[in-house]
């Protein structure tokens, strides 16, 4: 077990050796309203005046700009609906039901006993002489999975890993993949594309899931992104990385 002073929630002494200044400033937050609120010289402005560093890439400032919402109004048939009766209806309104999405539902491996030392490989793009690429070794794990493969991606369109995904449902694979909220429609778009009906395929689940939503004082607000990429199979085996 880790000693208090190696918790993240220790140090709040700023003499202690392991004390970590918290990276949450309240000048942050008021830069990116400005951002937000106005426009970015107020950004700008803001930062020069409370003498603070610019703290946001451009990639990261102009997705705030594209992605900022602005407050939604209830209409007068959705609060009538939601207000009347008992709630009961015949449309389904996954936001207020009680019962989450099935989760795991195709199973997953219970691992009880200990399997052996743990291997790292690291492996580049493009790969080194007599090593695999990562895309290789990617589509290697999927073809040698026999229980289960679970995917974490930002963004999902290379055809041929989701060939390699289908071969292995075909094979009672259990596969579960879950995909960032604003990219998914890139994934629905491949599927389109290939002309794959997902929901005639049993043993695959896809999920999205979004970032942190931030949100101003005037109500406008923006969701942040998944942003990781992972491959896991039969809970032996896990890649990382990226291979573009």
């Amino acid at each position: 077990m880790a000693h208090r002073s190696q918790c993240s929630s220790a140090g709040d002494n700023p003499l202690d050796p392991n004390y970590l200044p918290p990276h949450y400033r309240e000048e942050y937050r008021l830069a990116i309203d400005a951002l937000i609120e106005e426009d970015l010289e107020s950004y700008y402005r803001f930062l020069q005046k409370a003498d603070v560093v610019d703290f946001l890439s451009s990639p990261e400032i102009q997705y705030i700009q594209e992605s900022v919402q602005l407050p939604q109004e209830i209409s007068n048939e959705q609060r009538y609906l939601e207000d009347s009766g008992d709630g009961s209806s015949d449309t389904y309104w996954p936001i207020h039901s009680d019962l989450d999405a099935p989760g795991l539902d195709l199973g997953w491996p219970q691992m009880h006993s200990f399997i052996g030392p743990t291997e790292i490989t690291t492996l580049v793009n493009p790969p080194e002489p007599n090593m695999p690429s990562i895309k290789e070794q990617a589509r290697r794990l999927i073809k040698n999975a026999q229980q289960v493969i679970a995917i974490v991606m930002d963004m999902f369109t290379d055809v041929d890993i989701l060939y390699d995904i289908l071969t292995a449902a075909m094979r009672n694979v259990a596969v579960y993949i879950l995909l960032d909220e604003q990219n998914v429609h890139h994934f629905v778009n491949m599927l389109s594309n290939c002309r794959v009906n997902l929901q005639g395929i049993q043993f695959v689940r896809v999920r999205t899931v979004s970032g942190i939503t931030y949100h101003c004082r005037s109500g406008k607000s923006f969701k942040g992104q998944m942003m990781d990429r992972f491959l896991l199979t039969d809970c032996r085996a896990v890649l990382s990385g990226n291979y573009r």
